[in-house]
């Protein structure tokens, strides 16, 4: 109703205070579920506390009369999107054994994302969020990545690891992921177990590159290690979307360097 009344009078809104309103009905969802299980909340509670790896006593309601009480899983979250999203996960795949409960939990999901007036920036499939992607990158380049990374096992974990931290928004440790894969990928490609940044001038005189293309591997080898190997005041100021860009550019590389080898 509210979607549709801000449509009709042309309410605006902003991101901030859409996220903020998801995780409001989240948190009236994950009640629901609560009611739902019943006596077996306990359970229920500390899977969830086991999933995000948390103490469950260090969320417990003291009572001046009982003991301390189990939350509402929301309050796990203590309002901030991103960990709400990461309690629904948690919630969600401790609940796979009760099919009627997964699914009021992946039902529930989609009406949260649908009520929103705004673009969250996530999806949900099959009790997972993940960001909004474009499904022709991720075809193309990080499906691509994976395939050819298939020989290099240790490289292929880390683009893995970077597109997990990646789909949880954890921002700060897809650099490094995508840096150590293409460190690791060089090392046999150059057959040396030199630093990715010391390795720097031996790829650009091996690679037959154009100027501009050199420069720009130069480019992104210096972003990476002043962003990922060094604790500057500016890692914390570089945008979602440089990170989202820069694990582009990370399957893009793999796949010039795998056919230039």
């Amino acid at each position: 109703m509210l979607k549709e009344f801000n449509q009709s009078f042309g309410v605006a809104t902003t991101l901030i205070a859409e996220r903020s309103a998801f995780v409001n009905r989240a948190s009236h969802m994950l009640r629901l579920v609560r009611e739902r299980i019943g006596d077996r909340y306990d359970e229920l509670y500390r899977a969830v506390c086991f999933e995000l790896g948390i103490k469950p006593s260090d969320y417990m309601v003291p009572h001046y009369r009982h003991a301390a009480t189990m939350p509402d899983p929301g309050s796990l979250a203590v309002g901030d999107f991103n960990k709400m999203l990461e309690v629904i996960m948690a919630l969600r795949k401790s609940v796979r054994t009760n099919p009627p409960l997964a699914q009021f939990v992946d039902l529930s999901c989609q009406e949260l994302l649908d009520r929103a007036n705004l673009d969250l920036g996530i999806t949900y499939k099959d009790g997972a969020f993940y960001p909004t992607g474009e499904p022709t990158l991720d075809h193309e380049l990080i499906d691509h990545a994976l395939t050819v990374l298939a020989p290099y096992p240790a490289e292929d974990k880390d683009l893995r690891l970077a597109l997990q931290q990646y789909r949880a928004g954890k921002m700060d440790s897809v650099v490094d992921k995508c840096y150590r894969c293409v460190e690791g990928l060089l090392r046999q490609v150059l057959s040396n177990t030199k630093t990715l940044i010391d390795n720097k001038a031996e790829l650009l005189r091996q690679l037959s590159l154009t100027d501009p293309w050199k420069r720009m591997l130069a480019a992104y080898i210096d972003f990476g290690n002043d962003y990922a190997r060094h604790a500057s005041a500016g890692r914390h100021s570089v945008s979602d979307a440089e990170v989202e860009g820069y694990l582009y550019t990370t399957c893009t590389l793999i796949r010039l360097i795998l056919k230039l080898k």
